[in-house]
C-alpha cells in the first residue's frame, strides 16, 4: 500500500516498533475534530472528548454533515485537524514574552484553521495578518475569518519574498509549509500515489526558500513556527537544523499545552504520530531570530483613509477605514498600529473585516457585522427563523414577509446571529453573500454543539 522508499525512510529514523505501529495507524479511520468559538457560544459538542493540546478542541464520535449546521456557517466552531491545533497553543505561549500590539503573520493560511485559532488566542491590540498566495484559496480564508468574528485580522495575498522586501515586521510568523503530505496519507489516499523521493527533495528545497525569503520580515528576537504534515526528516529536523545554522537562529523548546503527547527525534522538535497522538501526522519546531538582519524598503505605500463616522451597530474599539472597496473594520484599542501596518503590507486582499458601505449617507452593514464576536445585537430588529427557514436563508432564497415588516432585520436562529435581510413588499431580500450560499438542499439542520 505504501511506497517502499517511504517505509525505508521511516525505518532509518524511527525505532522498528514505532514504524510498525505508525503504518498500522495510517490504515485506520482518521479522527474528526472541531474547535469551538467560545466568544460566541458557551456550548460544546455532546459525547465528545477533549483535544489535550487545545483548550477548546474536541473529538467527535463520528463525522456529521457540517454543511447542514447553521452554527457552523455562523462561525460557532471550526472543523480542524486536531494535531494542527498545537500551533495556536504555541502562539499563545510565545505571546506572553511579547509586548502589547504584537503582529503575527500566518504565512500559508488557507483555508483558515490555524488563522482562526491564532485570532482566538491574541490579546486585545495584537493583530493577525493571514496570508494565502494562491489566489483561488484567498476568498475562503477571508470568509472563514469573517465568520469567526474576532475582527483582529488583515488578509493578504503575497509571496514570502514580498514580505521580506516590504517594510513590515512580524513578532511571530506561523509557517505551515507546503510539503509532501505523508501525514495525510489516510485522509487523502491520492497523496500516496503522488509521493516520490524526488518530490520530498523538491518540497524541502521550497521550504528552505520560503523560510529564507520571510526571515528579513521577522523582528529581532521574533519567532518562526515551522511546521509540516509529513514524517521524513529532510523536510523536518534536517531543514530546521540547516535553516537555524544558515540564518543564525536559536531552536527553542517551548512549553505548550499537551506537550507530553508529542514525540521527538531531536530536542525542540515535536512530532504528532497517529499511533501516539490522536490526529494526523504533524511536525512543529520554533526558531527565534537572534540578529537584527537586513531589511529592504518597500517600493511604495498604500493609501488608507480612517473615517471619523460612527456606526451604531459596531462594538466599542471597532475602528473603520474607507477604501474604494468599502468600509473595513478592526477591533483594536490601537488603530494607529493597524493603519501603519496597512501602509507597509504587500498584496492586501482585505484590510480587515468588511463592515459595509455608505449609500446616500446611510450605512448598509455587511453580513460580517452580524457575525462579530462582540457585536451589539440590539441595534436591529430581529427576524427569528425556524429550521426550514434558516436552511432556505443559507441557500440565499427569499423569505416571505407575511407580517409586512419594514427595513433591515438581523436574522436569528436558536439564538445564533446569522446575517441580515431587508424588507421588500411581500418578501425579505436575502443579504447572505452569494459566494457563501449553501448549494445542497437540506430541510432539517444538524446540531453539532448543543
Amino acid at each position: 500500500m505504501f511506497p517502499a522508499a517511504f517505509i525505508k525512510s521511516l525505518q532509518s529514523t524511527h525505532p522498528k516498533e514505532e514504524v510498525n505501529a505508525l503504518l498500522e495507524a495510517l490504515q485506520t479511520p482518521a479522527p474528526v475534530s472541531i474547535r469551538v468559538n467560545t466568544q460566541k457560544t458557551g456550548l460544546k459538542p455532546t459525547s465528545a472528548s477533549a483535544v489535550p493540546w487545545c483548550e477548546h478542541g474536541y473529538y467527535l464520535p463520528e463525522r456529521p454533515l457540517f454543511a447542514a449546521d447553521p452554527a457552523f456557517h455562523a462561525g460557532h466552531y471550526y472543523v480542524q485537524e486536531a494535531a494542527s491545533m498545537v500551533e495556536g497553543s504555541i502562539v499563545k505561549g510565545l505571546l506572553a514574552a511579547l509586548p502589547e500590539t504584537a503582529i503575527i503573520l500566518d504565512l500559508c493560511a488557507a483555508p483558515g484553521g490555524k488563522s482562526t485559532h491564532v485570532a482566538s488566542v491574541l490579546r486585545e491590540g495584537d493583530i493577525l495578518v493571514a496570508n494565502e498566495v494562491i489566489g483561488t484559496r484567498t476568498p475562503i480564508l477571508s470568509e472563514n475569518l469573517c465568520k469567526w468574528g474576532a475582527a483582529n485580522h488583515i488578509v493578504t495575498k503575497a509571496d514570502a519574498s514580498r514580505f521580506g522586501n516590504s517594510e513590515a515586521h512580524f513578532d511571530i510568523v506561523v509557517a505551515d509549509l507546503p510539503c509532501s503530505g505523508e501525514g495525510m496519507f489516510r485522509k487523502d489516499p491520492a497523496a500516496i500515489n503522488e509521493w516520490s523521493e524526488n518530490n520530498v527533495k523538491l518540497c524541502a528545497e521550497r521550504q528552505q526558500r520560503i523560510v529564507t525569503d520571510i526571515w528579513p520580515a521577522i523582528a529581532p528576537g521574533g519567532y518562526l513556527i515551522y511546521s509540516t504534515c509529513t514524517f521524513n526528516t529532510a523536510e523536518n529536523e534536517d531543514n530546521v537544523n540547516k535553516l537555524a545554522a544558515d540564518l543564525g537562529a536559536n531552536i527553542l523548546q517551548p512549553d505548550f499545552l499537551g506537550k507530553e503527547a508529542f514525540y521527538s527525534l531531536q530536542e525542540g522538535m515535536y512530532r504528532a504520530l497517529p499511533h501516539k497522538t490522536m490526529g494526523e501526522g504533524f511536525f512543529v519546531a520554533v526558531m527565534q531570530k537572534t540578529g537584527a538582519g537586513s531589511k529592504a524598503k518597500s517600493h511604495g505605500k498604500q493609501r488608507i483613509k480612517a473615517t471619523s463616522a460612527t456606526f451604531a451597530g459596531l462594538p466599542q474599539n471597532m475602528h473603520a477605514v474607507e477604501t474604494p472597496q468599502g468600509l473595513w473594520g478592526m477591533f483594536t484599542p490601537n488603530p494607529d498600529a493597524w493603519h501603519q501596518l496597512l501602509a507597509e503590507l504587500p498584496g492586501i486582499y482585505a484590510a480587515g473585516t468588511p463592515i459595509g458601505q455608505v449609500f446616500h449617507g446611510k450605512w448598509k452593514p455587511d453580513t460580517a457585522v452580524a457575525l462579530l464576536q462582540h457585536g451589539k445585537s440590539g441595534e436591529w430588529p430581529e427576524l427569528i427563523l425556524n429550521n426550514a427557514e434558516v436552511m432556505a436563508f443559507l441557500r440565499r432564497e427569499s423569505l416571505p414577509n407575511t407580517n409586512r415588516k419594514e427595513g433591515l432585520h438581523r436574522v436569528v436562529w436558536n439564538d445564533v446571529s446569522m446575517g441580515f435581510v431587508n424588507a421588500n413588499r411581500h418578501q425579505w431580500n436575502n443579504l447572505w453573500p452569494m459566494e457563501w450560499r449553501l448549494r445542497m438542499r437540506v430541510s432539517e439542520p444538524v446540531r453539532v454543539i448543543c
